[in-house]
């Protein structure tokens, strides 16, 4: 009878090792469902040469080697999604069946995903404007939701969400913002896209001025020196490259054909390597060009994923 049991004792051993093991653990790898029905974010996250797009089931992943990757779990619904150099920040809502609060508040992953820390507003706030530096970590959001802790409008935090400080927002007289763009390692410099072109505060948000007033400019992202935004005027989507000095012209960035009447919904530019530019439509198609625009690459069409 003893060795009945001894022996009953081993198959229970095996069957909780291999529950164990059955719980697989998280990465990005193939691609099950190859259709994106929501982008709410695009970037190079933790200094590396692949994207990511931050959808409304998870993020998905691109890279010249393995191609299209998706996440395969922690299937949230990422909002107001910014990559930095040591991960990213992000907001939303968590997944069906979670044990997470909704909304998520103000999040940092630095694992690409795999966990994230809850820095502020966790089950308060969904932050869809947010933006943070890439180097300084510096974070931006426009509140919608104003409570106890957080008023309506323009705020920013230097201590990943310790404190915060409300901006004034003073010269921005704009109806209509498209996104929020914060400098890589200037905390003070931040840039809003709006209907009337792009607004500069070189004071955390205090004052602005207007760097540019191209019509309904629909994303605008920074780098070191000045960056890139896309626009539709008259019909016509553009890309233009601009500086920070406004004595320095702007350059346009010629776009596949099929871009020129879908508005460009997000921009991003690999960190190592500046000529190498993705971008995001608003019919969810991807391109990319790793010559700034002389020769674009199709990585989806209206949300699918083209087979790597």
């Amino acid at each position: 009878m003893k060795k009945v049991k001894f022996l009953m004792g081993i198959l229970s051993a095996i069957v909780v090792l291999s529950a164990c093991n059955s719980e697989e653990e998280y990465s990005f790898g193939e691609v099950k469902n190859n259709k994106i029905e929501h982008a709410h974010g695009l970037g190079y996250i933790n200094g590396e040469n692949e994207f990511i797009v931050a959808t409304h089931n998870g993020l998905y992943q691109y890279g010249e080697e393995d191609g299209w990757q998706e996440a395969n779990s922690k299937k949230h619904d990422y909002m107001g999604f910014s990559a930095v150099r040591d991960g990213f920040f992000s907001s939303g809502h968590p997944e069906e069946g979670s044990s997470l609060k909704n909304p998520l508040g103000l999040i940092k992953s630095t694992d690409r995903g795999a966990s994230f820390d809850q820095l502020a507003f966790y089950g308060e706030i969904d932050f869809h404007y947010l933006a943070a530096g890439y180097e300084s970590n510096a974070v931006y959001v426009l509140n919608q939701t104003p409570n106890e802790n957080l008023n309506m409008g323009l705020n920013y935090s230097t201590d990943e969400g310790k404190t915060w400080t409300e901006a004034t927002m003073q010269g921005f007289n704009s109806d209509y913002i498209s996104n929020l763009a914060a400098h890589p390692s200037r905390e003070e410099l931040v840039v809003i896209g709006s209907r009337d072109g792009i607004f500069i505060s070189e004071n955390y948000g205090q004052d602005f001025s207007i760097l540019n007033s191209s019509e309904m400019v629909t994303y605008v992202t920074l780098n070191e020196t000045g960056g890139y935004y896309a626009n539709f005027d008259t019909n016509q989507v553009y890309l233009k490259s601009f500086s920070l000095e406004k004595s320095v012209e702007e350059e346009n960035i010629v776009l596949p054909k099929e871009v020129m009447t879908d508005p460009i919904i997000y921009i991003a530019v690999n960190p190592n390597d500046e000529k190498e530019i993705t971008i995001v439509t608003n019919n969810l198609n991807i391109y990319q060009t790793k010559e700034q625009g002389t020769t674009w690459s199709k990585l989806a069409s209206n949300g699918k994923l083209n087979s790597n």
